[in-house]
């Protein structure tokens, strides 16, 4: 599935998926296999146009002994995703009785993989970062850190540290199928917002209105975090 023209080149959108899709996947390498730990990420801007991230995970996590200052790690960043019938190609196959011999079911779906090496942050970016979090994921009216019990804020800290990777590089894919022919795209929107299951009516959005262009994409991403924001 990873054809070129799903790829984007663009640095500003990692920032912009980041942020619409906080939480992702570390991986490094352990000492029998990759190891893996999942986070919510902190965008940063960073040495390069494609910025940095910042995470923490608890000392006592599996992996934390194989992130080491230097390490060179991967983050993935899954976005939506969901299946694509064929049977929704309406424009292709008008009728019951078309030949679809000569298609399949496919995936639609949003990726982000980010590569860099491994920092250590010390106490004070660790704050801002977790402060970064409850800023962006509480409500207005949600918990505030400054109702944290001061006796548990400098214990709990100490339990857990804080990553930073400058992002060296990194692979964006927005695959969106429009189907096989023009005009199949109606006929897929359709069948997303009928099913509606998991991601469905989010990819329909981008089905609708998906040009493959960097601006398309970053209009829809900061159109979802628009609704899906905390009040």
């Amino acid at each position: 599935m990873h054809y070129a023209q799903y790829k984007h080149q663009d640095p500003a959108l990692v920032g912009e998926i980041l942020k619409t899709f906080p939480f992702a996947a570390i991986l490094v390498n352990g000492v029998k296999w990759p190891a893996v730990a999942q986070a919510p990420m902190t965008f940063r801007n960073g040495a390069t146009a494609a910025g940095a991230v910042e995470f923490h995970l608890a000392i006592a996590n599996p992996i934390a002994g194989d992130l080491v200052r230097g390490a060179p790690i991967t983050i993935h960043v899954h976005g939506f995703g969901t299946s694509i019938s064929p049977a929704w190609y309406t424009a292709s196959f008008p009728t019951p009785s078309s030949d679809r011999s000569r298609t399949a079911p496919t995936y639609s779906y949003l990726s982000l993989v980010l590569n860099g090496h491994l920092e250590h942050m010390d106490d004070k970016a660790l704050q801002a970062q977790i402060a970064t979090l409850v800023h962006e994921f509480e409500s207005v009216k949600g918990w505030r850190l400054d109702e944290l019990a001061p006796e548990l804020w400098g214990p709990w800290r100490s339990a857990i540290q804080g990553y930073r990777m400058e992002i060296e590089s990194f692979d964006i894919t927005a695959k969106i199928d429009h189907g096989d022919t023009v005009g199949d795209q109606v006929g897929i929107s359709a069948g997303l917002r009928k099913r509606s299951v998991l991601d469905d009516r989010v990819i329909a959005r981008f089905v609708d209105e998906y040009d493959g262009s960097p601006a398309s994409l970053t209009a829809l991403l900061r159109e979802f975090r628009l609704h899906h924001s905390p009040p």
